[in-house]
């Protein structure tokens, strides 16, 4: 069932729209690109991978440059029915990416007592970060009991994704975190795990989540299966 459409939040004035939609969503413009972009292929590609189901908890798509995308350095986010991505874009396929990233954290607004209930993806991601836990630790001789703790959160800590991604490095993590998450980002926190995984699963190599992350794997497959009743 479709939900009904949200207003946009108040402080932002869409500049232009368009005639251009993502399975009847419209896409906004705040801002025009940086770059060019074609977004008559984003749009396909996103259609042809990721099924229309899992992008009814979303009432627009924004493009444009946001202040807090500044303040906490990311470039997209969903909010309020609406995913929010920088006009700022490396490529298609960066779009592409953003896009089906914030469509999965839709899905958990959507779905949380289906995710989350039954503990089998934070029991999965917890597991991995206490193994990359004592991995750095080898790494770095012992000196991370600081952030034992925090390796346990399962929850977003601003703090903590710094100390990840500035003072850590994605390029260690990469390396460290082969085989336990897909990506660095997935180690920032449970939704973070859950939607790198969405984006595993239908951007790039279903069979490498299946044997990684098991119970995000299941959990979607359990979504589509819903879908197709």
């Amino acid at each position: 069932m479709m939900t009904p459409r949200r207003p946009l939040r108040e402080d932002i004035r869409v500049q232009s729209t368009t005639s251009y939609n993502l399975y009847g969503i419209p896409i906004l413009f705040k801002d025009a690109f940086v770059e060019p972009v074609d977004l008559n292929y984003v749009i396909n590609a996103v259609e042809d991978r990721v099924p229309r189901p899992l992008f009814y908890g979303i009432d627009t798509i924004i493009i444009g440059e946001f202040e807090d995308f500044v303040e906490k350095s990311t470039n997209a986010k969903y909010e309020n029915g609406s995913i929010m991505v920088s006009n700022q874009q490396d490529d298609e396929d960066d779009l592409i990416d953003d896009i089906v990233h914030e469509a999965a954290h839709a899905v958990e607004e959507s779905n949380p007592g289906y995710l989350y209930s039954d503990g089998k993806i934070e029991v999965e991601f917890l597991g991995k970060r206490k193994r990359l836990f004592h991995l750095l630790k080898q790494e770095f001789s012992g000196k991370m009991d600081v952030w034992a703790k925090q390796f346990m959160n399962p929850e977003y800590s601003r703090q903590f994704d710094r100390y990840l991604y500035e003072v850590l490095g994605y390029p260690l993590l990469t390396t460290l975190s082969m085989g336990l998450f897909v990506s660095p980002y997935a180690i920032t926190s449970l939704r973070e795990y859950f939607s790198t995984g969405f984006e595993e699963y239908f951007l790039k190599d279903q069979n490498y989540l299946k044997n990684i992350s098991p119970a995000v794997y299941n959990k979607i497959e359990g979504l589509l299966e819903d879908e197709n009743r």
